[in-house]
């Protein structure tokens, strides 16, 4: 009698923040699956081009299973994550981008600077993370957040802010063929809704949603929901287009 593998769920974590970022969603997905959650840092020192493509074939390396992958990526790790859906057709069957983009984002180059710099405004950042009211509750992912960004390493969290202020695989993007759902904050100022829904033109087999009044990082606030949506359930706050 032949059996057939678990699905794989592999979920990538945006910068500076870590595999940690996930423990929630990745606690209500484990009876769904095997959920990997691997670090996708840049190497010490590195200041090269592709920086996402290279992080993707290290992710593809760590998940050799026979079971096909469920790939999720926030942020920087959606940009890993399209990489891998690209390079990988054949393992990933489904993709879901969260609060990501295709196409490059410039005003990272001077981040970047200010970040090696040392002068790194902890609370600004959350301010650009998070609602007003998430960062007034101050919770559980608030919290994480903040550590994460305080206590960061700044050369690698410089090195992935030049490699998004650069990355562009919008032509390459139009050969992703696997179901995708592209998942976009309506707060969100980087990755903002007319990027993200541009994206969502050129991949044909994609869903588009936003998430009404929600912040670069609000997803991670109630990962029930999140991991909910990941497994096909939609709430009402989301707006859907095809």
């Amino acid at each position: 009698m032949t059996t057939t593998a678990p699905p794989v769920w592999l979920l990538l974590p945006g910068t500076p923040l870590s595999p940690a970022v996930w423990d929630g969603v990745r606690a209500e997905l484990s009876g769904n699956g095997h959920v990997i959650t691997p670090e996708i840092g840049p190497p010490p020192g590195y200041r090269g081009t592709g920086l996402q493509q290279r992080l993707a074939e290290d992710v593809a390396e760590s998940a050799a299973t026979e079971a096909p992958w469920h790939v999720v990526g926030h942020s920087f790790g959606g940009q890993v994550a399209l990489e891998l859906a690209i390079a990988r057709p054949d393992r990933v069957s489904s993709l879901t981008l969260l609060c990501t983009r295709d196409t490059p984002f410039p005003a990272f180059d001077a981040a970047a600077a200010t970040v090696e710099a040392g002068a790194v405004d902890v609370d600004g950042t959350l301010r650009r993370w998070f609602t007003p009211v998430e960062v007034r509750d101050d919770g559980a992912v608030v919290r994480y957040a903040r550590d994460a960004v305080a206590t960061a390493d700044r050369a690698s969290w410089a090195s992935a802010l030049r490699a998004i202020a650069h990355f562009d695989c919008s032509q390459r993007t139009r050969s992703i063929a696997c179901p995708v759902a592209i998942v976009a904050a309506e707060h969100d100022m980087v990755s903002d809704v007319g990027s993200m829904e541009a994206m969502h033109r050129r991949i044909t087999h994609s869903e588009f949603i936003i998430r009404a009044g929600a912040g670069h990082m609000s997803m991670f606030d109630d990962p029930v929901a999140l991991a909910r949506m990941l497994l096909g359930e939609r709430r009402d706050s989301t707006q859907r287009r095809r």
